[in-house]
């Protein structure tokens, strides 16, 4: 039987099209997040080309617009927390979650404010990003009330505020100490102001050892299942280009996103910072260390806002077919 030369090329061009958006990643960014370093670093590479991947990078304004995005499936892939993964699981949207960064929050303090210790803080005057069903929040408070018997909402004022808010305010003296994303707190410290206490601090404190991954890849179950190889793929790409950002101080300067917005004197600052929270590849104690972290803040989430009715996490929200080199 013959085929029409017709219906030939439309059904080569359609196994075509159909094997190029298999490669294709959209990646969801915010318009001035830290992920734009590392999509820098693929560009500037042109990493995607070895992974014979197209990485198409949608910025976006703000963290809810994200999850819009990926859910309505404009995008594939952004960066997002685990517990935000747990939460949706609960409510029979199926995402996986994949370790990206152990970064966190940290306690910076002012100079002039007098505190050089935890109980120094009663009586302050403390800023803090994310709100009160945030996870720096919860598990903050429990810290302080563990090691030096002062309660976050009794014992100090709180501002909440965003975090470059936060920063504006200690800088003018304003506030005497605030509890901020780690990229605000290295910019904090490059000014001359100390981290009193960093989150693996207050992890550790608290019985959760180890890195734990904070934020990590989130992409909806049904895409991944039906493009395993290549989300793999861009997990290797991603892992190789962090790998570059760890040790190659050079290649910071070719980011414009990094070298045309910092200064020279908050750079190293925020090198570190990124450098320190990058984790190995996904272990089962990750794993261990995420739902250990999940039962402590639910011991401290009196209102479950951050935990629901979850008694724990799911273990399939974890991908795991990656073959990460």
């Amino acid at each position: 039987m013959r085929v029409p030369t017709a219906l030939v090329l439309f059904l080569v061009l359609l196994l075509s099209a159909t094997a190029q958006a298999s490669n294709t990643i959209r990646v969801g960014v915010l318009k001035y997040g830290t992920l734009n370093w590392e999509m820098d670093v693929l560009e500037k590479l042109q990493l995607a080309k070895q992974y014979n991947l197209e990485v198409e990078r949608i910025p976006l304004g703000s963290p809810q617009a994200l999850l819009v995005a990926l859910q309505g499936g404009s995008i594939d892939v952004i960066l997002n927390d685990w517990l935000w993964v747990a939460r949706q699981k609960e409510a029979n949207r199926d995402f996986y979650f994949y370790p990206y960064s152990t970064a966190a929050g940290a306690l910076v303090t002012h100079p002039q404010s007098n505190i050089h210790e935890l109980a120094d803080l009663r009586g302050k005057t403390i800023g803090i990003a994310g709100g009160n069903t945030n996870k720096n929040w919860v598990l903050y408070r429990a810290f302080l009330k563990q090691q030096a018997n002062l309660d976050l909402a009794r014992d100090v004022t709180v501002k909440f505020a965003a975090p470059p808010m936060l920063n504006a305010l200690i800088a003018k003296g304003d506030l005497d100490a605030v509890i901020n994303f780690w990229h605000y707190a290295a910019q904090l410290n490059a000014q001359g102001m100390p981290s009193l206490v960093t989150m693996p601090e207050v992890l550790n404190a608290l019985n959760v050892e180890g890195q734990v991954p904070v934020l990590g890849w989130v992409f909806k179950q049904q895409w991944a299942d039906k493009n395993s190889e290549t989300i793999n793929l861009f997990l290797s790409m991603s892992a190789q280009a962090r790998q570059l950002m760890k040790h190659d101080d050079d290649i910071w300067r070719q980011i414009p996103t990094f070298s045309k917005k910092y200064s020279a004197q908050v750079q190293p600052f925020l090198m570190d910072g990124y450098r320190q929270g990058i984790p190995d590849t996904f272990v089962q104690s990750q794993k261990v260390q995420i739902d250990a972290l999940f039962q402590l803040i639910k011991a401290n989430d009196s209102q479950h806002a951050l935990t629901g009715n979850l008694g724990g996490l799911p273990d399939d929200i974890f991908w795991r077919h990656t073959r990460v080199r």
